[in-house]
Formats: C-alpha cells, structure tokens, sequence
C-alpha cells in the first residue's frame, strides 16, 4: 500500500530540511505544509521538493490541525502517516507503523517510552497525566496519548479527526478513536531532542487539552452512558459543595455546624467517581460490541 507522511510546519527552518532526507526513502510520497511561516520554512521546503515532496503553504498562520487537515486531503497513499516537523521522530519506525496497519489495526500511535530525558520534564509529566486520563476515559491502556508520530488508512480519517485548534488534536484523536472501538496500536519509539524552538505552551496548551478530554468524554458516550454521568456529576457537584461549606466553618468559626458534613463530602465524592467510572466502562463494552457487529456485516 502507498504510504503519505504529512509533516505540518510553522518556522521549522532548521528541522524540516533534515526530516524531509531523513524519511525520503521509507515513504512513497512526502506532503510538507508551510502554516504561514514567518522564517525561511517555506524557502527551505521548496529547495527539497521534487515529484515525491510535495509543498503547500497556508498564507496566514492556521493551526496545526489546519495544516494536517490540508496534508490529508492532498495526499495520495492509502496509508497517512504523521509526524513533526522538528526531527524528534526517527523515521526508521515507519515500517512498524505499516506493519501493523496491514495486520488490522485502526490508528497506530508512535508511544515515545525512549530517551524520554529529550521530553523537558514539565512536559513529560502533563503527559504523564493526561496518558492517564485518556486510559481512564477510554478504558484502553495508552502510554502516550499526546503523541505526533501515528499513522492510520487514508478512509479513517473523518472518523478520527476532531475539532481542534492546536497540540490537543493528537490527544483528542486518541480517545475519540479508542471510545468508537476502533483498534489503536502502540509501539514504542526513541524520541530525539528537537531541532529548533519549543512552541508548546505547557499551562495554556494542557488546559486546552484537560477541556478536550471532557468534551470527548461525554459527546462521543452514548445515551446509556451519558444517562450514568449526569447524575455523577451531580454527585460530585453536591459534595464538593458541601466540602466547601464545611471548610469555611472550620475557618470562619472554628466549629463545622454538622459533623457529619466531611463524611457526606467523601460519600457523594466517591459515589460519583464510582459511576463516572461505571459510565465509561459501560459505553466502551457498547461500542466495542458494535465494531465486531461492524466487522462481522463486512
């Protein structure tokens, strides 16, 4: 099958020159998407385009999810492929990604679990966090949910994409495809030290993607699902009011007027992480029972 790399990139100068060589020979057909790059970017990718690299350019810059969304839709291959612009991912994994796209699975993911040092620490633990987040979500184990090397077939595409802006969309495709029941793969990958300026914002772009995580969560449960969530919520809601209210007593009058009130605190709190946990547990039974119904009326 014909495999396209899809590298987006915003003042990569440096880095796409070297990722361009770097992967020439392991994929059929390279698309680089220049997001209105303030320096030389697009001027570099021009001098390395030939028939197999092929240059777009946003004029104004769009988003990275922009540039990926304009790499797809010019693509070619059967088999999409992404990665980043600044030479962190080695491109020697692309015929692992391949290998198990042809053995069945949906969305292969890159997991970066080497030479993680070349992950400044702060990024490595809001990775850390929301990894888990998405394999408590997905009830899917997932090492690296974040990550920018993944590769899919080319019809899988408006099925997994979502609405984003920026550096959630990786994350948020992870768990939208492992909450539909598809297959997501993982290989473990070495993740080099970037060539270039870092432009993740790390409290800005993890809020961004705490936001996308629940917003996943919930549109992409079904009905039964939703129906044990919302009362959980109210759950936690309730509790944590009260846990305020006790604290403020404690403070503000050195008594709480209701002993019971840190006890029914930790109750309400625990019911309703118990059924946000039933909830989710429930929805990815469901949908895992209608990908093998899918499978099964191939």
């Amino acid at each position: 099958m014909k495999t396209s790399l899809i590298v987006p990139a915003y003042n990569e100068e440096k880095g796409l020159p070297l990722v361009i060589k770097e992967y020439l020979d392991w994929v059929d057909e390279i698309i680089v998407v220049d997001d209105g790059s303030s320096d030389e970017t697009f001027a570099a990718a021009m001098k390395c385009a030939n028939d197999k690299v092929k240059v777009f350019r946003h004029e104004v810059n769009s988003g990275k999810v922009a540039a990926l969304r304009t790499g797809v839709a010019h693509a070619s291959g059967d088999i999409i492929i992404f990665t980043d612009a600044d030479c962190t991912y080695p491109a020697r994994y692309v015929s692992d990604l391949v290998l198990e796209i042809e053995k069945g699975a949906d969305l292969v993911l890159g997991a970066r679990l080497e030479s993680r040092h070349n992950i400044p620490l702060f990024n490595r633990l809001g990775n850390n966090i929301f990894s888990f987040l998405a394999t408590y979500i997905s009830c899917m184990k997932i090492e690296d949910s974040q990550t920018g090397m993944r590769a899919f077939r080319r019809q899988m595409f408006d099925k997994l994409d979502v609405q984003a802006k920026g550096l959630e969309f990786e994350t948020k495709m992870t768990v939208r495809a492992a909450k539909l029941g598809y297959k997501i793969v993982e290989i473990p990958i070495e993740y080099r030290e970037r060539v270039g300026k870092s432009k993740l914002r790390p409290v800005k772009d993890g809020a961004r993607m705490l936001e996308s995580l629940l917003s996943v969560a919930y549109s992409e449960s079904s009905l039964l699902s939703k129906m044990i969530l919302l009362p959980s919520f109210a759950f936690i809601l309730i509790g944590m009011l009260i846990g305020f209210i006790s604290i403020y007593e404690k403070f503000q009058y050195g008594i709480i007027s209701h002993e019971f009130y840190p006890l029914f605190t930790a109750f309400l709190i625990l019911i309703g992480v118990q059924l946000i946990s039933l909830g989710l547990i429930v929805d990815f039974l469901t949908k895992k029972l209608d990908r093998i119904e899918e499978q099964l009326m191939k």
